[in-house]
Protein backbone atom coordinates (compact mmCIF):
# COMPACT_ATOMS: atom_id res chain seq x y z
CA UNK A 1 0.00 0.00 0.00
CA UNK A 2 0.96 3.45 -1.09
CA UNK A 3 0.60 6.57 0.96
CA UNK A 4 -2.76 7.79 2.11
CA UNK A 5 -4.69 10.33 -0.35
CA UNK A 6 -5.51 13.20 1.88
CA UNK A 7 -4.54 11.14 5.18
CA UNK A 8 -7.80 9.28 5.03
CA UNK A 9 -7.86 6.62 2.27
CA UNK A 10 -4.49 4.52 1.53
CA UNK A 11 -3.69 4.68 -2.29
CA UNK A 12 -2.65 1.13 -3.70
CA UNK A 13 0.81 0.98 -5.03
CA UNK A 14 0.31 -0.31 -8.47
CA UNK A 15 -2.90 -0.71 -10.59
CA UNK A 16 -3.51 -4.32 -12.47
CA UNK A 17 -5.06 -4.55 -15.25
CA UNK A 18 -6.10 -7.99 -14.77
CA UNK A 19 -7.05 -9.10 -11.00
CA UNK A 20 -4.48 -11.71 -9.91
CA UNK A 21 -7.43 -14.36 -8.70
CA UNK A 22 -7.99 -14.16 -12.97
CA UNK A 23 -5.00 -14.07 -14.02
CA UNK A 24 -3.90 -17.30 -12.37
CA UNK A 25 -6.70 -18.89 -13.60
CA UNK A 26 -6.10 -18.37 -17.49
CA UNK A 27 -2.36 -19.06 -16.52
CA UNK A 28 -4.15 -22.31 -15.49
CA UNK A 29 -5.79 -22.84 -18.72
CA UNK A 30 -2.99 -21.48 -20.81
CA UNK A 31 -0.98 -24.57 -19.27
CA UNK A 32 -3.86 -26.92 -20.64
CA UNK A 33 -4.82 -25.61 -23.44
CA UNK A 34 -1.34 -25.58 -24.73
CA UNK A 35 -0.80 -29.34 -23.59
CA UNK A 36 -3.97 -30.05 -25.63
CA UNK A 37 -3.15 -28.30 -28.64
CA UNK A 38 0.21 -29.91 -28.59
CA UNK A 39 -0.44 -33.51 -28.22
CA UNK A 40 -3.23 -33.52 -31.17
CA UNK A 41 -0.92 -30.87 -33.20
CA UNK A 42 1.34 -33.36 -32.73
CA UNK A 43 -0.24 -37.04 -33.57
CA UNK A 44 -1.71 -34.97 -36.84
CA UNK A 45 1.40 -33.44 -37.96
CA UNK A 46 3.36 -36.87 -37.38
CA UNK A 47 0.74 -38.67 -39.00
CA UNK A 48 0.51 -36.17 -42.35
CA UNK A 49 4.47 -36.05 -42.44
CA UNK A 50 5.04 -39.97 -42.64
CA UNK A 51 2.80 -39.78 -45.63
CA UNK A 52 4.50 -36.74 -47.16
CA UNK A 53 8.09 -38.04 -46.38
CA UNK A 54 10.04 -40.39 -48.92
CA UNK A 55 12.49 -42.58 -47.54
CA UNK A 56 13.21 -46.35 -48.36
CA UNK A 57 14.07 -47.12 -44.44
CA UNK A 58 11.20 -47.27 -42.49
CA UNK A 59 13.26 -46.38 -39.44
CA UNK A 60 13.96 -42.86 -40.95
CA UNK A 61 10.78 -42.40 -42.03
CA UNK A 62 9.41 -42.70 -38.77
CA UNK A 63 11.92 -40.68 -36.85
CA UNK A 64 11.32 -37.69 -39.58
CA UNK A 65 7.90 -37.89 -39.20
CA UNK A 66 7.98 -37.90 -35.14
CA UNK A 67 10.75 -34.81 -35.49
CA UNK A 68 8.29 -32.97 -37.49
CA UNK A 69 5.15 -33.54 -35.39
CA UNK A 70 7.06 -32.66 -32.42
CA UNK A 71 7.69 -29.76 -34.40
CA UNK A 72 4.28 -28.15 -35.20
CA UNK A 73 3.28 -29.74 -31.79
CA UNK A 74 5.74 -26.80 -30.46
CA UNK A 75 4.46 -24.44 -32.41
CA UNK A 76 0.99 -25.01 -32.32
CA UNK A 77 1.15 -25.78 -28.46
CA UNK A 78 3.03 -22.39 -27.47
CA UNK A 79 1.08 -20.34 -30.01
CA UNK A 80 -2.12 -21.51 -28.20
CA UNK A 81 -0.95 -21.11 -24.67
CA UNK A 82 0.39 -17.11 -25.70
CA UNK A 83 -3.00 -16.54 -27.10
CA UNK A 84 -4.99 -17.88 -24.12
CA UNK A 85 -2.43 -16.30 -21.56
CA UNK A 86 -2.72 -12.91 -22.57
CA UNK A 87 -6.11 -12.75 -23.45
CA UNK A 88 -7.06 -10.62 -20.80
CA UNK A 89 -4.75 -8.14 -22.29
CA UNK A 90 -6.15 -8.43 -25.25
CA UNK A 91 -9.34 -7.99 -24.53
CA UNK A 92 -8.07 -4.44 -22.75
CA UNK A 93 -6.05 -3.60 -25.67
CA UNK A 94 -10.11 -4.26 -27.35
CA UNK A 95 -11.56 -1.92 -24.84
CA UNK A 96 -9.69 0.67 -25.97
CA UNK A 97 -9.11 0.41 -29.85
CA UNK A 98 -11.20 3.47 -30.74
CA UNK A 99 -9.18 5.65 -28.90
CA UNK A 100 -5.91 3.80 -29.94
CA UNK A 101 -7.06 4.12 -33.54
CA UNK A 102 -7.86 7.59 -33.24
CA UNK A 103 -4.29 8.14 -31.65
CA UNK A 104 -2.98 6.49 -34.54
CA UNK A 105 -4.63 8.04 -37.32
CA UNK A 106 -3.43 11.24 -35.38
CA UNK A 107 -0.30 10.62 -35.55
CA UNK A 108 0.31 9.03 -38.88
CA UNK A 109 -1.77 12.45 -40.72
CA UNK A 110 0.72 14.16 -39.05
CA UNK A 111 3.68 12.22 -40.04
CA UNK A 112 2.25 12.59 -43.62
CA UNK A 113 1.97 16.26 -43.53
CA UNK A 114 5.24 16.64 -42.26
CA UNK A 115 6.80 14.84 -44.82
CA UNK A 116 5.54 16.44 -47.56
CA UNK A 117 5.05 20.01 -46.24
CA UNK A 118 6.43 22.58 -43.55
CA UNK A 119 5.78 21.74 -39.92
CA UNK A 120 3.88 25.15 -39.76
CA UNK A 121 1.37 24.47 -42.84
CA UNK A 122 0.62 20.81 -40.91
CA UNK A 123 0.29 22.32 -37.64
CA UNK A 124 -2.62 24.73 -39.65
CA UNK A 125 -3.57 22.47 -41.73
CA UNK A 126 -4.50 20.23 -38.35
CA UNK A 127 -5.83 23.32 -36.65
CA UNK A 128 -8.14 24.16 -39.30
CA UNK A 129 -9.43 20.79 -39.18
CA UNK A 130 -9.97 20.95 -35.60
CA UNK A 131 -11.90 24.42 -35.56
CA UNK A 132 -14.08 22.67 -38.33
CA UNK A 133 -15.12 20.07 -36.19
CA UNK A 134 -16.30 22.63 -33.27
CA UNK A 135 -17.96 25.57 -35.61
CA UNK A 136 -19.93 22.86 -38.22
CA UNK A 137 -23.06 21.96 -36.31
CA UNK A 138 -23.66 18.65 -38.44
CA UNK A 139 -19.90 17.69 -37.87
CA UNK A 140 -20.19 18.32 -34.56
CA UNK A 141 -23.13 16.40 -33.64
CA UNK A 142 -21.38 13.45 -35.46
CA UNK A 143 -18.59 13.95 -33.59
CA UNK A 144 -20.45 14.09 -29.94
CA UNK A 145 -23.01 11.45 -30.93
CA UNK A 146 -19.88 8.80 -31.69
CA UNK A 147 -17.63 10.17 -28.64
CA UNK A 148 -20.83 9.12 -26.27
CA UNK A 149 -20.73 5.79 -27.76
CA UNK A 150 -17.08 5.81 -26.92
CA UNK A 151 -17.74 6.65 -23.30
CA UNK A 152 -21.03 4.45 -23.37
CA UNK A 153 -18.45 1.49 -23.75
CA UNK A 154 -16.61 1.98 -20.91
CA UNK A 155 -18.84 3.45 -18.84
CA UNK A 156 -20.82 -0.40 -19.16
CA UNK A 157 -17.39 -2.51 -18.66
CA UNK A 158 -17.25 -0.25 -15.36
CA UNK A 159 -21.22 -1.59 -14.41
CA UNK A 160 -20.20 -5.18 -15.74
CA UNK A 161 -17.50 -5.78 -13.29
CA UNK A 162 -19.54 -4.64 -10.57
CA UNK A 163 -22.65 -6.76 -10.93
CA UNK A 164 -20.29 -10.51 -12.00
CA UNK A 165 -18.02 -9.38 -9.40
CA UNK A 166 -20.56 -9.95 -6.90
CA UNK A 167 -22.23 -12.86 -8.74
CA UNK A 168 -18.56 -14.86 -8.26
CA UNK A 169 -17.97 -14.26 -4.94
CA UNK A 170 -17.75 -18.10 -3.62
CA UNK A 171 -16.87 -19.48 -7.43
CA UNK A 172 -13.75 -21.32 -8.06
CA UNK A 173 -13.90 -20.37 -11.54
CA UNK A 174 -14.02 -16.67 -11.79
CA UNK A 175 -16.91 -15.79 -13.80
CA UNK A 176 -15.29 -13.14 -17.13
CA UNK A 177 -16.84 -10.19 -18.73
CA UNK A 178 -19.04 -10.12 -21.16
CA UNK A 179 -17.54 -8.98 -24.20
CA UNK A 180 -18.92 -5.47 -25.38
CA UNK A 181 -19.01 -5.88 -29.42
CA UNK A 182 -19.78 -2.71 -31.10
CA UNK A 183 -22.05 0.54 -30.19
CA UNK A 184 -23.71 2.98 -32.89
CA UNK A 185 -25.51 6.19 -32.34
CA UNK A 186 -29.70 6.22 -32.28
CA UNK A 187 -31.61 9.06 -32.57
CA UNK A 188 -32.45 8.44 -28.54
CA UNK A 189 -29.05 7.98 -27.19
CA UNK A 190 -26.99 4.50 -28.01
CA UNK A 191 -27.12 0.88 -28.85
CA UNK A 192 -24.61 -1.45 -27.82
CA UNK A 193 -24.52 -5.09 -28.88
CA UNK A 194 -22.60 -7.60 -25.96
CA UNK A 195 -21.65 -11.06 -26.09
CA UNK A 196 -22.43 -12.86 -22.63
CA UNK A 197 -19.95 -15.56 -21.50
CA UNK A 198 -20.54 -18.86 -20.27
CA UNK A 199 -22.03 -18.69 -16.48
CA UNK A 200 -24.21 -15.05 -17.43
CA UNK A 201 -27.55 -15.16 -19.07
CA UNK A 202 -29.72 -12.40 -20.27
CA UNK A 203 -31.45 -12.24 -16.10
CA UNK A 204 -27.84 -11.29 -14.50
CA UNK A 205 -27.69 -7.84 -16.52
CA UNK A 206 -31.48 -6.97 -16.90
CA UNK A 207 -31.51 -6.87 -12.66
CA UNK A 208 -29.06 -4.46 -13.27
CA UNK A 209 -30.48 -2.10 -15.93
CA UNK A 210 -30.90 0.82 -13.40
CA UNK A 211 -27.51 0.79 -12.34
CA UNK A 212 -26.59 1.01 -15.79
CA UNK A 213 -28.30 3.91 -16.72
CA UNK A 214 -27.03 6.06 -13.29
CA UNK A 215 -23.36 4.93 -14.57
CA UNK A 216 -24.13 5.90 -18.63
CA UNK A 217 -25.53 9.16 -17.23
CA UNK A 218 -28.96 8.22 -18.95
CA UNK A 219 -32.46 8.40 -18.20
CA UNK A 220 -33.24 4.69 -18.92
CA UNK A 221 -31.43 1.46 -20.31
CA UNK A 222 -33.29 -1.39 -21.98
CA UNK A 223 -31.42 -5.20 -22.19
CA UNK A 224 -33.11 -7.84 -24.69
CA UNK A 225 -32.03 -10.14 -27.07
CA UNK A 226 -30.36 -9.70 -30.31
CA UNK A 227 -30.88 -12.59 -31.93
CA UNK A 228 -33.18 -15.63 -32.00
CA UNK A 229 -30.37 -18.13 -32.73
CA UNK A 230 -27.64 -17.12 -30.00
CA UNK A 231 -29.14 -16.35 -26.72
CA UNK A 232 -25.27 -14.74 -25.59
CA UNK A 233 -26.11 -11.84 -27.98
CA UNK A 234 -27.69 -9.20 -26.03
CA UNK A 235 -28.77 -5.35 -27.33
CA UNK A 236 -28.06 -2.77 -24.48
CA UNK A 237 -30.69 0.39 -25.68
CA UNK A 238 -29.28 3.46 -23.75
CA UNK A 239 -32.21 6.58 -23.77
CA UNK A 240 -30.85 9.98 -23.21
CA UNK A 241 -33.55 11.66 -24.91
CA UNK A 242 -37.09 11.51 -26.19
CA UNK A 243 -36.73 11.52 -30.23
CA UNK A 244 -40.58 12.80 -30.32
CA UNK A 245 -40.08 15.91 -28.31
CA UNK A 246 -39.54 17.51 -31.36
CA UNK A 247 -40.84 18.35 -34.39
CA UNK A 248 -40.58 15.35 -36.22
CA UNK A 249 -40.74 15.77 -40.22
CA UNK A 250 -43.23 13.23 -42.43
CA UNK A 251 -43.11 12.47 -45.62
CA UNK A 252 -47.19 11.50 -45.64
CA UNK A 253 -47.40 15.72 -45.39
CA UNK A 254 -46.27 15.45 -49.39
CA UNK A 255 -48.92 12.54 -50.11
CA UNK A 256 -51.98 14.64 -49.35
CA UNK A 257 -51.02 17.50 -50.83
CA UNK A 258 -53.26 18.01 -53.24
CA UNK A 259 -56.21 16.27 -51.47
CA UNK A 260 -59.11 18.55 -50.91
CA UNK A 261 -60.70 19.36 -47.39
CA UNK A 262 -63.88 17.91 -46.07
CA UNK A 263 -66.67 20.76 -45.79
CA UNK A 264 -67.31 22.42 -43.14
CA UNK A 265 -71.00 21.44 -43.26
CA UNK A 266 -70.05 17.63 -43.23
CA UNK A 267 -67.86 18.40 -40.36
CA UNK A 268 -71.05 19.98 -38.35
CA UNK A 269 -73.14 17.02 -38.54
CA UNK A 270 -75.21 17.13 -42.24
CA UNK A 271 -75.06 13.92 -43.36
CA UNK A 272 -72.95 13.34 -46.71
CA UNK A 273 -74.89 11.32 -48.97
CA UNK A 274 -73.59 9.39 -52.52
CA UNK A 275 -71.06 7.39 -51.27
CA UNK A 276 -71.39 3.89 -52.55
CA UNK A 277 -71.02 1.80 -49.53
CA UNK A 278 -73.09 -1.36 -49.13
CA UNK A 279 -72.91 -0.86 -45.01
CA UNK A 280 -74.48 2.50 -44.92
CA UNK A 281 -77.54 2.73 -46.29
CA UNK A 282 -78.48 6.10 -48.38
CA UNK A 283 -80.99 8.63 -46.10
CA UNK A 284 -84.69 8.75 -47.83
CA UNK A 285 -85.17 11.49 -49.96
CA UNK A 286 -88.71 13.71 -49.95
CA UNK A 287 -89.81 14.36 -53.83
CA UNK A 288 -90.96 17.52 -52.46
CA UNK A 289 -87.42 18.23 -51.17
CA UNK A 290 -87.88 17.20 -47.39
CA UNK A 291 -86.20 14.73 -45.83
Amino acid sequence: MGSRLFGDRPVPAAVSVVEPSVSRWYAHRARVVGSVAAAVSGVVGAVVASQLVSSTSTVARVALALVLGAMVAAVFGVTTAVVVRVWPVLRAVWWWSLELAAVGLLLTAWWLLDTYVSAWLAAGVLATTAVACVVLRRVRRWLTAWGWCVIVRHRLRVTFAEVIRAASKGKARPITLPFILLARPTPAGERVWVWLRPGLDLADLDGGTGRMAVACWAGEVRVCRASTRYAALVRVDIARRDPLQRLVSSPLAREFAGVGIWPAESAAGVPVSGLDLDDVPEPAVDPRGRR
